[in-house]
């Protein structure tokens, strides 16, 4: 099993041990033509320390993978982190304490666990000399209504992101989000919502970069790496709220760690409307972390194609659907 490989090559540690501070133990199906089998890894404040194979408990959190889910993922049929969002990993113990292992994610010893695992490490942005290279502003996208009208979080980091194009003439907007259930079940991409907002705002006469068809986070951060990739982008600031922040800084420590987040705060919220996004976030930045554990960083499944709209450059999968909205 490539599991146990890699975690043979990393030092050997039990939970509890000196320096840690939690540990993850992972069992992964047998199927039949190989055994089950389990390891485990210590973490401490911003790494990964180190790793056991076998069962030892002690793990304040458990994970459950199936036999064929490795298999699906190599081959490219789904991504990790859809099969841990669908519920088709098993995972026990404590959000909290999974969810703080977002912070080793750009740790020396836990990319070398991915390189381990995947054969690869994070890609950054691609180097641009600086008298070419783009500086690039996306805001992230947030609900819009059953008409297209964006809501209060939405529009607020719209109007983050412009302010902070305005502060650099030579940065340049892209605007992202397709459809997805949890923020876009209108019959438009929320990009063209946004567009339509920069329009009757007054804000902001300069047409976008790109505008890119994402049904949800993980797929924003992918889709704008190959932007940068293409493109020559030397800054890539990311908008989002300052809830959604860290989910969104443990991506890009996966896949693009030198890009950065400006995170919007929404004071109109309330109390109860914090809690919410708050426990949703919680969870969701958990699976994410368990999918960063059992299969790496995901990627893309199709490639992107390119097209010209009224507002912009259309970046989208050519083949839809292969990912869909998870928050």
């Amino acid at each position: 099993m490539i599991h146990e490989r890699t975690v043979h090559a990393i030092p050997w540690r039990l939970p509890g041990a000196p320096g840690s501070t939690f540990a993850v133990e992972v069992t992964v199906a047998g199927d039949g033509r190989q055994p089950g089998s389990a390891f485990g890894l210590v973490f401490g404040p911003d790494d990964l320390l180190g790793g056991w194979t076998g069962r030892h408990g002690g793990a304040a959190v458990r994970l459950a993978m199936p036999a064929a889910a490795r298999a699906a993922t190599d081959a490219g049929a789904v991504t990790g982190s859809s099969l841990v969002m669908s519920g088709q990993v098993g995972i026990e113990g404590s959000w909290e304490e999974l969810a703080r292992a977002s912070a080793v994610m750009a740790g020396p010893g836990f990319r070398a666990y991915l390189r381990g695992l995947t054969g690869t490490g994070p890609a950054s942005l691609p180097p641009a000399p600086a008298e070419r290279g783009l500086s690039v502003v996306a805001v992230l996208g947030g609900p819009n209504d059953e008409r297209g009208v964006l809501s209060t979080m939405a529009a607020e980091r719209m109007r983050e992101a412009v302010a902070l194009v305005r502060r650099d003439p030579a940065a340049r907007l892209v605007l992202t989000g397709g459809f997805g259930a949890q923020f876009n079940n209108t019959d438009q991409p929320h990009w063209r919502h946004c567009a339509a907002w920069l329009e009757t705002s007054g804000l902001c006469a300069v047409r976008p970069l790109a505008l890119l068809d994402t049904g949800h986070t993980y797929e924003d951060v992918l889709m704008l790496r190959e932007l940068a990739r293409e493109l020559g982008v030397r800054d890539l600031t990311l908008v989002t709220s300052d809830y959604h922040q860290p989910r969104v800084r443990c991506l890009l420590d996966l896949v693009l760690p030198s890009a950065v987040v400006q995170a919007v705060a929404h004071p109109e919220l309330t109390a109860a409307q914090v809690s919410a996004v708050h426990g949703h976030e919680l969870v969701a930045l958990g699976k994410t972390v368990a999918a960063a554990i059992l299969f790496g960083p995901d990627r893309l499944l199709s490639p992107l194609v390119r097209s010209t709209e009224p507002e912009g450059e259309r970046w989208r999968p050519a083949v839809n659907g292969s990912q869909r909205e998870r928050g």
